[in-house]
């Protein structure tokens, strides 16, 4: 297998490295690899900047330059497309964003891009039209949320060794038509952006692969070459004439009864998953009561334990929960210190909150102050979580004072031993601090 690679930097067996200008015949490869973030060295520090942003050449005056692209340009694109054509060749592109171009002044003006070596194709798939490369746009955009690969794919390995080093630039139809339409899309952040595409031309195909900057040039040789090989092996181009489905083999038809099957429960595991997940997620937030994601975070983890307590639960402006068992209501109020005790500001909130629900609305409920102090530190070392003037007051007034890891004990009783009611009723009935005793 002989790999051509134009300015990308990987290492392996058969691979080649040339410049765009010096390689032998592009079509003479079973694969190339492009890597156009070195391109516009071909024509950078001899084109003009203008006034409108642009580089530009003037044919006449750049000593033959413009011409020498132009054809460099036609030749190599001439080869590209005789590889997918012709040739069953692969060539692998890594998604940069367009960078610099230049323009040939004339009548009308030329551009060359970084891209314009890209075969002129124009694709169909009914109603979907797209032209390579004039449709194709490279946006702008890096991250490293790659949230979704296609697992069925010989490029799959490849995709998930690089995950961590991100991406530089996402795939965009300047049209709007999906580019699953014309190939496989291998690769999608989290928003859905196209990372990397499979696109059938001929009986070759073109590989777009995120860029990962600082991969290894050796492992990714690794392990994309393989891939590379495993693709050049397959007998049968990835699209074909529509009469090869008129020659059925014998077991075929229950090789694909099977991964329909399998593909039904695929979509039930996934359901799973997601429950499953749902469900992880709400009892990992009961840590919140421990360690949480500020004051909102430990509304949101007080939130988690009512309900676990049998509660029904609702919020009462942004600092207060509303928890109802019964005819019986609780009124709480969160109360987060980062250093220090938990002062007597949130507790006189909650004893005006609780006046007013008597007086303006002829509501009985019993006030719960939860507070945590010092999350950073283990809730076993930590130092007290109230100053004294919040105990006094909270056992003189009736209302109950926990701690957000005393709270965390008795949910995990509650979830052990069938204990909620229990807990539930500790915190109705008591004036004052309240402990979990087992």
């Amino acid at each position: 297998m002989r790999i051509l690679a134009l300015g990308w930097q990987l290492e392996g067996p058969g691979v080649e490295r040339a410049e765009l200008f010096s390689a032998e015949s592009l079509a003479s490869y079973d694969a190339v690899l492009l890597d156009p973030k070195g391109i516009p060295r071909l024509w950078e520090g001899q084109a003009r900047l203008e006034g409108d942003g642009a580089w530009r050449l003037y044919p006449g005056q750049d000593l033959g330059l413009s011409r020498a692209l132009e054809r460099l340009f036609s030749l190599r694109r001439e080869e590209l497309s005789d590889l997918l054509q012709r040739g069953g060749g692969l060539l692998v592109v890594r998604v940069r964003p367009e960078g610099s171009a230049v323009e040939i002044a004339g009548h009308p003006p030329r551009r060359i891009t970084p891209y314009s070596l890209l075969p002129r194709l124009s694709l169909v798939a009914d109603p979907h039209h797209l032209s390579l490369p004039q449709g194709l746009r490279f946006v702008p955009r890096r991250g490293r949320d790659i949230s979704w690969l296609e697992p069925a794919h010989p490029l799959a390995p490849y995709l998930e060794a690089f995950l961590s080093a991100g991406y530089e630039a996402v795939l965009v139809s300047s049209l709007g038509a999906p580019l699953s339409a014309f190939g496989r899309v291998l690769a999608k952040n989290r928003v859905g952006d196209a990372l990397a595409w499979d696109l059938p031309v001929g009986t070759g195909r073109i590989l777009f692969l995120p860029s990962f900057p600082g991969a290894d040039p050796r492992r990714a040789g690794e392990i994309l070459i393989p891939a590379l090989a495993e693709l050049l092996e397959r007998p049968l181009p990835e699209g074909g004439p529509d009469w090869l489905s008129n020659y059925p083999l014998p077991g075929e038809e229950e090789l694909l009864s099977k991964r329909e099957e399998l593909e039904v429960r695929r979509r039930e595991l996934k359901k799973e998953e997601e429950k499953l997940a749902r469900e992880l997620g709400r009892i990992s937030g009961l840590r919140g009561l421990l360690y949480p994601r500020g004051l909102v975070g430990l509304r949101a983890a007080v939130e988690l334990a009512l309900e676990e307590l049998g509660c029904r639960v609702a919020k009462e402006g942004d600092r207060f929960l509303s928890a109802r068992a019964g005819k019986r209501e609780l009124l709480l109020r969160p109360a987060l210190s980062p250093s220090g005790p938990v002062g007597p500001e949130p507790y006189r909130e909650l004893l005006l909150a609780l006046d007013r629900l008597k007086n303006e609305e002829g509501r009985e409920a019993h006030g719960v102050l939860v507070a945590v102090a010092e999350p950073r530190l283990d809730p076993k070392r930590r130092g007290p979580q109230w100053a004294e003037a919040v105990r006094r007051g909270c056992a003189e007034h009736g209302i109950t004072l926990v701690s957000g890891y005393q709270l965390f004990r008795g949910v995990v009783a509650a979830r052990e031993g069938d204990r909620a009611e229990e807990v539930l009723e500790a915190l109705f009935e008591t004036e004052g601090e309240w402990r979990w005793k087992p």
